[in-house]
């Protein structure tokens, strides 16, 4: 009996030692810098159990491969090797010069509504709705959405001027957040949100609801078994509710406006437009260089207009909160910026007699690199994803990465490695003034992504948090309350960088 349960245990402990070192040698087999992984976790230990959140765990890793002084390393989420390029000419490789071999996010993406978009696209079908949502993003579009845009922020101005006469801290990104739902709101659906006076408002809800099903109620166990491959159809994340209170908001507008041929700026008629004609033809001028490339092809259908608005509205409702949020954190630890920026703000619109166009916005340079460098200390995708869709031999080396294999560009990594940026953890608008902008290599600055898969929202984006900053700094400061600390602690469980606890400042009226 002795001699049978040895030998189980030798068995056991030979199959353990085999699946290890042909799961953990993986990357050094190939040539490949790795870490120290460990069985079961990999490299992610501190991040699954909830110590450190994953942009922070992959801000650790890149800083523990430039001490190596290589150029890509190797980690293991788990026990699935994923390959992390560090040298910018190697991310510019792996984003624009040979993006083809890397034109996917995401493996394995669920077929359903909520992942039936151009971010999670891939191949052909990428490459169509691209070409045919590339028009709604141009600087002709941006400025026909720019007038509902200034209605939301005129009852955000209201909200603040009331805060600010209570004396109370208060919860900034919360209050930005209702500002960007209802701005996505009107911008993409048409709708009235009203998030701005009733926060139960339920646009805002179901905004906060994608993030919470996507980040923090992912627990341990959840974690671990995704990572370890084991409940990816068992386990699915349920987004029925979400997807279905979107598919009947938007189908009411849609077929409302097409029944009564009505016509709004805003993004949904854009898209609606996709749909029945497959290009835009409307709100185009002669300035619009890239709808007169468009060429007219077959509509998209009704899913794919839902699963376009549907990213238009989570990407727009929560990262543009995020960095105001964080732009406002750093203003209140700086209030020499602040000061300069508010001064800036009234400077231009007092020469636009007061009015915040589109042109006034042009001209707010400064504001500009406050938000850029908000962007470089806390970008909202602190971590790149890509999909190595057919093997890659890597540029100067024998290396391949294998079909199928999993990418992290540690975008904070390199916003914050002081190679590249001097001082990275003070906060310094100047990097990107006019006169030093041109000295920053544009391959260790990617908030947005780069090549053709960069963020086609860039542009909206920008305007959305130039007009928030200026309604929120015009006649108001702010300080940080003692309940949030300085420098920030973050959420462990949410992939886009969240204080915990959330940003309290104080806000007074200075005029």
């Amino acid at each position: 009996m002795l001699t049978l349960i040895f030998a189980a245990i030798v068995v056991t402990v030979t199959y353990l030692y085999v699946k290890y070192d042909k799961t953990y040698h993986y990357w050094k087999k190939r040539g490949v810098a790795q870490l120290n992984p460990i069985p079961i976790y990999g490299d992610t230990k501190k991040c699954l159990e909830g110590k450190i959140s994953e942009p922070e765990d992959a801000l650790n890793m890149y800083k523990k491969f430039k001490e190596m002084g290589v150029s890509h390393g190797g980690v293991y989420v788990g026990n699935r090797p994923v390959w992390m390029p560090l040298d910018p000419e190697l991310v510019k490789t792996v984003t624009t010069k040979d993006y083809d071999y890397f034109d996917g996010h995401f493996a394995n993406i669920p077929k359903r509504l909520f992942f039936n978009n151009l971010f999670h696209m891939t191949g052909n079908d990428w490459k169509d709705m691209r070409r045919k949502m590339t028009p709604v993003f141009t600087t002709g579009k941006m400025k026909v959405m720019l007038d509902t845009l200034l209605e939301k922020a005129d009852s955000l101005s209201k909200l603040i001027d009331k805060v600010a006469q209570t004396s109370k801290p208060v919860e900034i990104k919360g209050i930005i957040a209702r500002f960007t739902t209802d701005v996505i709101g009107s911008c993409g659906f048409g709708i009235e949100c009203n998030s701005i006076e009733d926060e139960t408002s339920e646009f805002f809800v179901k905004g906060q609801e994608i993030f919470r099903k996507t980040s923090t109620e992912i627990s341990f166990f959840k974690k671990l078994l995704l990572i370890l491959g084991l409940v990816q159809r068992a386990m699915p994340m349920d987004f029925s509710g979400i997807e279905n209170f979107f598919r009947k908001v938007i189908k009411a507008t849609v077929t409302y406006r097409e029944e009564n041929k009505v016509i709004r700026k805003d993004f949904i008629h854009l898209m609606i437009q996709l749909k029945n004609k497959g290009a835009i033809t409307e709100f185009t001028n002669e300035n619009d260089d890239i709808y007169k490339k468009t060429v007219k092809g077959d509509g998209i259908s009704f899913e794919d207009l839902v699963g376009e608005v549907l990213l238009f509205f989570s990407a727009g409702y929560e990262t543009s909160s995020t960095t105001m949020s964080f732009a406002l954190l750093e203003l209140t630890q700086h209030q020499d910026i602040q000061d300069k920026l508010r001064e800036e703000i009234r400077e231009v619109l007092q020469r636009h007699n007061g009015k915040m166009s589109y042109d006034a916005l042009q001209e707010m340079i400064y504001c500009e690199s406050v938000i850029k460098e908000t962007l470089r200390m806390y970008p909202p995708l602190a971590i790149l994803p890509r999909t190595c869709t057919k093997n890659y031999k890597i540029p100067n080396s024998d290396v391949v990465i294998e079909k199928g294999t999993s990418l992290k560009i540690p975008v904070w990594g390199i916003h914050n490695d002081p190679d590249y940026f001097p001082n990275p953890t003070e906060f310094n608008p100047d990097r990107f003034s006019p006169e030093n902008k041109h000295k920053i290599n544009p391959y260790t600055y990617i908030p947005f992504g780069d090549g053709p898969r960069q963020c086609l929202g860039l542009r909206f984006a920008m305007m959305e948090s130039k007009v928030g900053l200026a309604v929120l700094l015009r006649n108001y400061r702010y300080t940080l309350h003692s309940s949030t600390p300085y420098p920030p602690k973050y959420v462990t469980n949410n992939f886009i960088p969240t204080v915990d606890g959330g940003i309290m400042v104080n806000v007074t009226n200075v005029n």
